[in-house]
């Protein structure tokens, strides 16, 4: 690169101390900012906890400007959507869309919104047809299921990075939001990889679903909302006699004592530990102790006690964190 061109990059990227109009939100839970403009939010969850169902709703909402859960969209009318399906098998692509439909209450699926199943694609050609897509139809939201298909291995740094950088670029060029679904891993419920970290500590929102086998039920949490505060969990299930997704009770409460009990340091690495602090730092770059109990109970996805008697401990023992004159900032070892 030469000298003028890191010249034009400085220009355009210099801070202009002006009065800027916040931008409407494009999706909302429970009137609570989840995506706007220039962002991008990850949906996560393990293998058929239904975050593809939940995603299904979000779609549904900015196509027919109807709140599905508490899930609403803020598009004008002429707004594009695009969805990008990179691991579905056909006939279970075919299902997700006829669920879309059956959801908008439809037998055709809406002009202004298109489907493409990149499955039997390497990473660079999706990333290159997203692009592509997002420069000729200009849409205003993307939807990417899943984002672990645009790398050929999410523990590469240097690959996780180059993805993450791709979506930033992609929402600032074309001034749109993306929602990426992120599949957790099996060992210790938290996103895959260096990929699954750069995502989180990048996105506007972070949402988890979770399922609970013994009712069959499924919630959708927010882990962590930069733009505004929690909402409360949503959880639906299917209903049989109805043919349709309801409310459901929530059994997050019923359930804690046991989560707390469970809850222990030794199943994070160093990695995950990291990677989950710089989420909460990046935010801002020190801490009283009431604030930093909140926020690290947003990545950490337990209560008051937890952090308290286990993680703050914990964090300082292992002098990822400083604590001086009660303020707490991040030692990036």
């Amino acid at each position: 690169m030469t000298k003028d061109e890191i010249k034009v990059i400085i220009e355009k990227s210099k801070f202009e101390d002006l009065d800027i109009t916040y931008p409407e939100p494009l999706i909302t839970i429970k009137d609570k900012v989840i995506l706007t403009e220039n962002n991008f939010i990850t949906i996560s969850g393990l293998p058929k906890a239904r975050k593809t169902s939940f995603m299904q709703f979000f779609i549904a909402s900015c196509l027919i400007d109807k709140s599905f859960f508490g899930i609403k969209s803020n598009l004008k009318s002429n707004d594009k959507v695009v969805l990008i399906d990179t691991e579905q098998s056909i006939f279970d692509f075919h299902k997700q869309n006829k669920f879309l439909k059956k959801a908008l209450e439809s037998n055709k699926l809406p002009k202004k919104f298109s489907a493409y199943l990149f499955r039997e694609f390497e990473p660079d050609v999706i990333l290159n047809s997203i692009y592509t897509i997002a420069q000729e139809q200009k849409p205003k939201i993307i939807f990417i299921d899943n984002l672990t298909e645009l790398c050929i291995n999410p523990n590469d740094i240097a690959e996780a990075k180059k993805v993450i950088q791709f979506l930033k670029k992609v929402t600032a060029q074309f001034n749109c939001g993306i929602v990426c679904l992120l599949h957790l891993a099996k060992s210790n419920s938290f996103t895959l990889g260096n990929l699954g970290s750069y995502a989180d500590r990048g996105a506007q929102s972070v949402l988890r679903v979770t399922l609970d086998k013994e009712t069959d039920t499924s919630t959708l949490d927010c882990s962590m909302l930069r733009s505004d505060a929690h909402f409360e969990p949503i959880t639906i299930q299917y209903d049989t006699n109805q043919n349709k997704y309801t409310y459901a009770e929530n059994k997050a409460t019923n359930n804690e004592k046991s989560i707390k009990k469970a809850f222990t340091m030794d199943k994070f690495t160093d990695e995950e530990i990291k990677s989950r602090l710089d989420i909460v730092f990046d935010m801002q770059p020190e801490y009283v102790y009431s604030a930093l109990v909140e926020n690290l109970k947003k990545v950490f996805g337990v209560g008051d006690n937890a952090i308290k008697q286990i993680v703050i401990p914990f964090i300082l023992f292992k002098k990822y964190i400083k604590n001086k004159d009660k303020i707490y900032t991040y030692y990036k070892k």
